[in-house]
């Protein structure tokens, strides 16, 4: 490094970078490299040029607003925005720092925004989210790619469009701001960068396949699983392209589709049929009645419940209480009547003498044919009575009546 004394001004140049070069005679300096640094920085300040020493093809202020984050060290950030192709002072590093970043701080946002959501569910949400195509859709939104430091192959083969190139610099500048302003900054634009994408997320399909996602649908409805059938296979046998049928007989559904694998085919096929099973409204309507009737099921139970407390706290019984009193009550009364009619049936009875000790058992076997004998000449002779007076009535019917 040194420093060339012109006419009309003071220039630093190095071995590999000029950045003010005129064609004098120049005289050199002392080796000193702080001092250099500190005269230019108080140069540019007097000038009122930049803050960020690394040349851009655009204010860097822009950038921040659109982070709406402001870095206190700037070569961080020019750091962040440098690619390894551009310069060793790359921003690989920081890469690795903003990855970690990025991870808690998606799984603290994921954690307080879905209290219900198993460990499963939110690994899996997360690991959307953070994937290359999440990252690279937040890049264009941020308009990273007008910033980025590249070197002239990258620039050439249109590295400033790369998915994976973009991907990584947006980590690297959240590695940036964690060791710029701390975790709670990063956390901050992290939050309010996500916010958007969370908003139009279903945590429950987020990351799953067509075909799981078909499974998933049919079995809620009690539906038998697809069947997937190769129909064709075309190419030769390093460049294959397959052909699947998904098929749904209950709801005769049958579609297609092609891929460059088999699991590839059967994913677009699934896609397919999940398309036209989703469009049936006749799968949906059952699951709705469910839980109307259910709803109405608890309505009426919680207003039962209320008025029984209400009965309660006045001292009146229920109707459910009063409902149940009544079996009881008419148990007791038939219980009464039979009790009654076995006194009268006692009472009324024909006494049968008992036997004494000296006749032994076989008079007492004596005894029960005599007392049944009386018991059925008895009922004998109240029916005759019974048939008398019935037989009387017949023959004064039969009569004629008699004249006036």
């Amino acid at each position: 490094m040194r420093l060339a004394w012109v006419a009309g001004g003071i220039s630093l140049q190095s071995p590999r970078r000029c950045l003010s070069h005129r064609p004098h005679a120049s005289l050199k300096s002392p080796s000193d490299g702080g001092f250099a640094r500190r005269f230019l920085a108080t140069t540019r300040a007097g000038a009122g040029a930049s803050r960020y020493t690394c040349a851009m093809p655009q204010s860097l202020n822009q950038l921040e607003e659109r982070l709406q984050y402001r870095f206190h060290d700037a070569e961080l950030l020019c750091q962040a925005l440098t690619h390894r192709s551009h310069s060793a002072a790359n921003n690989e590093r920081l890469e690795f720092l903003g990855d970690s970043i990025l991870n808690c701080s998606v799984a603290a946002i994921l954690f307080r925004r879905y209290p219900k959501l198993d460990e499963g569910d939110l690994s899996r949400v997360r690991a959307n989210l953070v994937k290359q195509q999440s990252l690279y859709e937040i890049a264009q939104v941020l308009g990273v790619s007008e910033f980025l430091r590249l070197g002239e192959g990258e620039l050439k083969s249109g590295g400033f469009r790369r998915p994976s190139i973009l991907a990584d610099t947006l980590e690297a500048l959240f590695g940036a701001m964690y060791l710029d302003g701390g975790f709670e900054a990063a956390y901050a634009v992290i939050e309010r960068l996500y916010t958007p994408v969370l908003e139009h997320v279903d945590p429950r399909t987020l990351g799953k396949d067509a075909k799981t996602l078909l499974q998933e649908y049919l079995q809620g409805h009690k539906i038998a699983l697809p069947q997937y059938t190769v129909t064709a296979t075309h190419g030769a046998a390093h460049n294959q392209q397959f052909e699947v049928e998904c098929a749904v007989p209950k709801l005769d559904i049958k579609v297609g589709g092609a891929g460059a694998s088999r699991r590839a085919a059967e994913q677009a096929a699934a896609k397919k049929a999940l398309e036209e099973v989703q469009k049936m409204p006749a799968l949906a309507k059952p699951k709705a009645e469910k839980s109307a009737k259910a709803a109405k099921k608890r309505a009426a139970k919680a207003a039962a419940s209320e008025a029984k407390k209400a009965d309660q706290a006045a001292g009146t019984p229920s109707p459910e209480t009063q409902a149940k009193e009544v079996p009881k009550d008419t148990r007791d009364a038939k219980d009464t009547k039979d009790a009654k009619d076995a006194k009268d049936a006692k009472a009324t009875s024909i006494p049968v003498p008992a036997m004494t000790a000296a006749h032994g058992h076989g008079a007492a076997r004596v005894a029960i044919p005599a007392a049944e004998k009386a018991t059925d000449k008895a009922t004998d002779k109240a029916t005759d009575k019974s048939a008398d007076k019935a037989a009387d009535k017949v023959e004064a019917a039969k009569q004629p009546p008699a004249a006036a």
